[in-house]
């Protein structure tokens, strides 16, 4: 009699760790594979270049092969490429460039919001995919500007999500100020600093706010750092921000030198457990 009932009991404790298994791997699982959220600013010429990043199952067989847009007809991507394998998932990367034999004569129209791309899959199928927001500042092609009055002196950044910048006045100059797209959204998660040269003190050491009076020959240095807290939505989006730095020259030129300031994921199992579960919450 106590044979069958060990029997028994040792079925029903493989049936049930087979089911657990099969709700545990249902779990793991993405509704849908897709994009990220972009957050991206780029120029169009003469370097429209960014990443978007696709998040898939691994047994997933559908991938991107090609994305284009029809309001940037330069726009084409590069083959993808493996970014980030996890348990689960397979996070894919997509580069795009800008063909200049494409470029069409343009003069500073306005800037230029992508919000999806029509994605080209291996088994033939096309969809208009959603990405977030690219902003493509559309500025004058081919370009006719002058002898810029700053030049890049050196430039970083690192894997801890922070970079710099230094340029040095060629010509009086005036610097007007720093922006960026996503100053504003980003808040507290981005911190940026400009040192300033001043009167008395060494090119590159702290000075007054802005606008700021330069000589030539002297200094401007910026850094940056994204504080983005593990686990926030914005850890699970990608950025890139131009910080535009605009100087203004005595007869009223302006010239915009633009530091770049990029931010992709890179995923911990957790973390990436966080993020299917709150895409299946959404696809609920």
């Amino acid at each position: 009699m106590k044979k069958p009932i060990v029997y028994a009991l040792a079925l029903t404790l493989v049936a049930a760790s087979w089911a657990g298994n099969i709700v545990y791997k249902e779990n793991s699982r993405l509704p849908e594979a897709g994009f990220l959220r972009h957050f991206i600013e780029s120029d169009y010429a003469p370097n429209l270049a960014f990443d978007l990043f696709y998040v898939a199952n691994k047994e997933d067989k559908r991938k991107p092969i090609h994305a284009e847009a029809d309001e940037l007809p330069a726009l084409r991507f590069s083959d993808m490429q493996v970014h980030q394998q996890l348990r689960h998932q397979t996070i894919y990367k997509l580069t795009g460039y800008s063909d200049e034999s494409l470029m069409e004569k343009r003069d500073d129209p306005e800037p230029l919001a992508l919000r999806s791309v029509r994605v080209f899959y291996n088994d033939g199928t096309i969809r208009e995919e959603e990405i977030g927001e690219i902003v493509v500042y559309r500025n004058a092609w081919p370009s006719n500007a002058a002898e810029p009055p700053v030049q890049m002196s050196s430039a970083g950044s690192g894997s801890d999500h922070a970079g710099f910048a230094d340029v040095r006045t060629t010509k009086p100059v005036t610097l007007v100020g720093v922006s960026s797209r996503w100053l504003e959204k980003l808040g507290t998660y981005f911190e940026y600093e400009v040192k300033l040269p001043s009167d008395g003190e060494a090119p590159g050491e702290a000075g007054a706010g802005l606008p700021k009076m330069l000589k030539p020959d002297q200094t401007v240095s910026l850094k940056y750092r994204f504080r983005i807290p593990d686990g926030s939505e914005e850890a699970a989006e990608v950025y890139r921000l131009l910080l535009r730095e605009r100087f203004r020259e005595p007869g009223g030129e302006d010239y915009v030198y633009t530091v770049f300031a990029d931010y992709a994921p890179s995923f911990t199992e957790s973390e990436m457990r966080g993020y299917v579960r709150e895409q299946r919450r959404r696809s609920e």
